[in-house]
């Protein structure tokens, strides 16, 4: 989603005495700060008051279990502070999705969970801190694969968590899993290579939810193929909890189905 439309969304949402604390703190903007990203000082200005304006978003509407987990400062994240502490998009979107997928549970605590393409592991980041009894099984490809292993073996040593590489053909996954979620990879995929992974999540989850958080439309150019949310094969057994539009990323969608 373009920057410019997110900010667009927070503007008309946010209430102007938050708006105005938002403005008026301090972002430092040094280059040696910002180091790696090609960004101008109006760029970095920008992107630190939308970052503060979703993170606000994410503190009325989203989990704030997750909020409180902290952005870690591993991986280099850009350096936007509010009140005091480290702020990030990603987490503020997690917070948001972290929501959803709560309210979806409907009161369960999942005890495994399966995330198909989960980058370098921030979805996860957040959900083994929000479930820290929970197993955790991560389907990706490299070299996501590894970049994730590394991200939460550092901040979860000693935690359930298993890489299955989707580049490998069958995929070592069992069953048991009561929570699955794929954000933001399905359509980087090949119809048949979603067709796969959604018949896996038929196989392997077992009394649970199935969230997906996908692009509302969106065309591949690697394979030309136009992917749409609503045009997913879901199995037909599965039981649609809510189907809605994502909150700040509106060109998203976000559904849920209970899976037994």
């Amino acid at each position: 989603m373009r920057r410019s439309e997110q900010l667009r969304f927070l503007l008309a949402r946010t209430p102007k005495r938050h708006l105005a604390r938002a403005l008026a703190t301090p972002q430092p903007l040094s280059s040696a700060l910002w180091r790696g990203l090609p960004w101008g000082p109006g760029d970095r200005y920008l992107y630190a008051l939308a970052t503060r304006l979703l993170w606000l978003y994410a503190e009325a509407h989203g989990d704030q279990r997750v909020l409180a987990l902290g952005e870690p400062a591993l991986g280099n994240p850009p350096p936007v502070l509010w009140r005091g502490k480290l702020v990030s998009q990603d987490l503020a979107n997690c917070a948001l999705e972290a929501e959803a997928i709560v309210r979806a549970l409907d009161g369960r605590t999942p005890t495994s969970i399966l995330e198909i393409g989960a980058g370098y592991g921030r979805t996860a980041y957040s959900l083994l801190g929000l479930f820290p009894e929970a197993s955790y099984t991560i389907v990706d490809i490299e070299p996501a694969l590894t970049l994730s292993r590394f991200y939460l073996t550092t901040l979860y040593p000693g935690r359930d968590v298993r890489y299955v590489d989707a580049g490998q053909g069958v995929l070592d996954v069992d069953a048991g899993i009561d929570l699955a979620v794929s954000i933001s990879s399905l359509h980087e995929m090949t119809p048949e290579q979603v067709s796969s992974h959604l018949l896996l999540l038929d196989e392997v989850v077992v009394d649970g939810v199935v969230f997906l958080k996908q692009w509302e439309s969106w065309h591949n150019p690697v394979d030309d193929v136009l992917m749409e949310f609503d045009r997913y094969p879901i199995p037909a057994a599965w039981s649609l909890v809510f189907r809605e539009p994502s909150p700040v990323q509106t060109r998203f969608a976000q559904a849920a189905w209970r899976v037994v």
